[in-house]
């Protein structure tokens, strides 16, 4: 029996029921909730842009949207950049997600790096955050790839401006930030989601002063709660080799994305769903559903929107 056909029998045997349950039934089953997997993308990427901006500058290479100091030249060095988001970054959704982002780096050589990031006005959904800060990320150069890891503890929303950009660690506190870059990178959605990090690779092809050509790989993964009057949501999400293209910036073109919700409603049913979205080099705004369960159980096999 096909499951199409499962689902209108549960719907017609609801009905049964009185009508206000019949009506609740059928705004139950739905298609993924694709949103904070986008959310996730955006800042991730937004996170690599600005660590391989910053790793360009320090090699020499200007841009007319970035302003930047240094403390001295050779290394170990300071530095601190100002980059407009509004300018050419290659990212579509760049100048729609924050105004500008300002990078503190302390710079152990020139392939090495902590920075602290700034973001000024940044777009969260439906709300607008003054300051958006993340603490002590580290980066590593490879030759044309830029290696970042971001933990979920490193975000921080409005911080002190002038004690946040203080970048005062002893030599045993870079190696540590360093170390976290060793860890094995999940292979699985399932190992990924507990993970409560984000490794973010990009590639520039060699063209370091070139950002438009840049290509963004993105795993790992976390939690998220949310709660409002009437519901509380907690939300899990992973994601493995999402790959993001100056081909296609509509959507990502490879990867597999997983999305776990439970929710309670103080009147109505549990909510409680996964999805399993599998990405294509098809350029068309949308995520294949690989497989899903509970309420999100009609979308199996179908695209559903995912766009950038």
């Amino acid at each position: 029996m096909k499951r199409y056909s499962i689902i209108k029998i549960l719907l017609v045997i609801t009905c049964l029921i009185p009508q206000h349950s019949c009506r609740k039934m059928k705004d139950y089953f739905r298609d993924p909730d694709t949103g904070t997997v986008i959310e996730t993308l955006h800042s991730t990427i937004l996170t690599g842009y600005a660590a391989s901006t910053a790793m360009a500058v320090i090699q020499g290479h200007s841009f007319s949207h970035v302003t930047a100091t240094r403390s001295n030249q050779g290394f170990p060095c300071t530095t601190l950049m100002v980059v407009d988001l509004s300018g050419e970054s290659g990212l579509p959704f760049a100048a729609n997600k924050a105004s500008a982002v300002t990078i503190a780096g302390l710079w152990p050589d020139e392939s090495t790096a902590i920075l602290t990031l700034l973001f000024t006005d940044y777009h969260a959904e439906s709300a607008i955050l003054e300051l958006v800060g993340i603490e002590t990320i580290p980066v590593i150069r490879d030759g044309n790839n830029i290696h970042v890891a971001l933990a979920s503890m490193d975000v921080s929303f409005n911080p002190e401006v002038e004690s946040f950009l203080q970048l005062n660690l002893t030599t045993l506190e870079i190696e540590s930030e360093l170390f976290r870059l060793e860890t094995p990178r999940p292979a699985d959605v399932y190992i990924a989601v507990a993970q409560n990090a984000y490794f973010i690779d990009v590639s520039n092809h060699g063209t370091f002063d070139d950002p438009g050509d840049d290509q963004y790989t993105v795993t790992g993964g976390g939690q998220l709660v949310e709660v409002d009057n009437n519901s509380a949501e907690i939300i899990q999400q992973a994601m493995v080799e999402v790959i993001v293209s100056p081909d296609c910036v509509s959507n990502p073109v490879h990867g597999m994305a997983l999305i776990k919700v439970t929710g309670l409603e103080s009147e109505g049913f549990p909510e409680l769903g996964t999805a399993l979205l599998q990405f294509t080099p098809d350029c068309t705004s949308t995520a294949g559903v690989f497989v899903a369960t509970g309420m999100y159980i009609g979308s199996n096999g179908q695209n559903v929107s995912f766009h950038l």
